[in-house]
């Protein structure tokens, strides 16, 4: 394998939309968890992550006024795990839509190593509210992911409010995240190979304009492309339907695994079937 050059590129203090102080501004959207089963979530961690609870957290949201490209649609799955004695968020899958999803994406996955894919149009995720009912819906090569439905006023079980912090207008909350970056390289046959696998860490800070408890049912399935109904749906804990700014403060490399340890974690969620052929 041969080794990286050592000589580096820095971008300067202003282009600050590249560098790691980045704002999803004016967020809106629906967020949800539920348990699920802590088997089938341990086999989707990677080392040296580990898994903590059989909880799936998820959200479909519209960023109004992102630092770094223009407004989008995202949807994500996550599961809660630790790394030494800091417990985050270890995101399994992003989807994206929208004027600014382009861009979106191709940060996302080259400075933070974030599993995004992109959909084919901006109407292949929705979120609308009719009334005390917010409906999410995400699509992809005909094939529904996930179809989710909150009927505004409380949480399906009071654990939820304590798994998101209690948010309510004008309070912050803050957090860790953790993202594999990782880098393809052709060997001396030209074969592709990962390596230089970095595992980040990546503390963020909510300020909450509104938050509504919310009643969810969520269905999730999984296409030839994107497994995102792996982790089923056992008991719904409840979800919010918010309006916020994400501010992503802090990042950086805590951890260098081995690429053949992670690798086959995280094919399936940065590349379609027809690449894996």
């Amino acid at each position: 394998m041969q080794k990286n050059n050592l000589a580096s590129f820095r971008l300067s203090e202003e282009k600050a939309a590249l560098n790691p102080y980045a704002i999803m501004g004016d967020q809106t959207a629906l967020y949800f968890s539920y348990m699920s089963d802590f088997a089938t979530i341990a086999k989707m961690v990677p080392p040296p992550l580990v898994p903590i609870a059989p909880i799936v957290s998820g959200y479909i949201a519209h960023i109004g006024k992102p630092s770094f490209s223009e407004e989008y649609n995202e949807a994500m799955l996550g599961v809660l795990v630790k790394f030494g004695d800091t417990v985050g968020m270890y995101p399994i899958s992003f989807l994206l839509s929208g004027k600014g999803a382009e861009m979106a994406t191709y940060l996302g996955r080259d400075k933070t190593g974030l599993p995004k894919k992109m959909c084919e149009s901006e109407s292949c995720i929705q979120l609308i509210q009719e009334g005390n009912v917010v409906r999410g819906k995400v699509e992809r090569k005909g094939v529904t992911l996930m179809d989710v439905s909150m009927k505004l006023g409380e949480y399906n079980n009071p654990m939820a409010d304590e798994l998101y912090f209690s948010p309510a207008p004008g309070k912050k909350t803050d957090g860790y995240s953790f993202y594999y970056s990782t880098y393809m390289q052709p060997d001396v046959n030209g074969n592709a190979e990962f390596c230089n696998v970095n595992l980040l860490s990546n503390y963020v800070q909510y300020t909450y304009s509104s938050w509504t408890p919310g009643t969810v049912s969520a269905r999730l399935q999984s296409s030839v492309n994107d497994p995102w109904g792996q982790l089923p749906v056992l008991e719904m804990l409840g979800g919010g339907f918010s309006n916020n700014d994400l501010e992503m403060k802090e990042l950086k490399i805590v951890a260098t695994p081995d690429a053949k340890s992670v690798m086959p974690y995280l094919m399936t969620t940065r590349f379609d079937k027809s690449a894996l052929i």
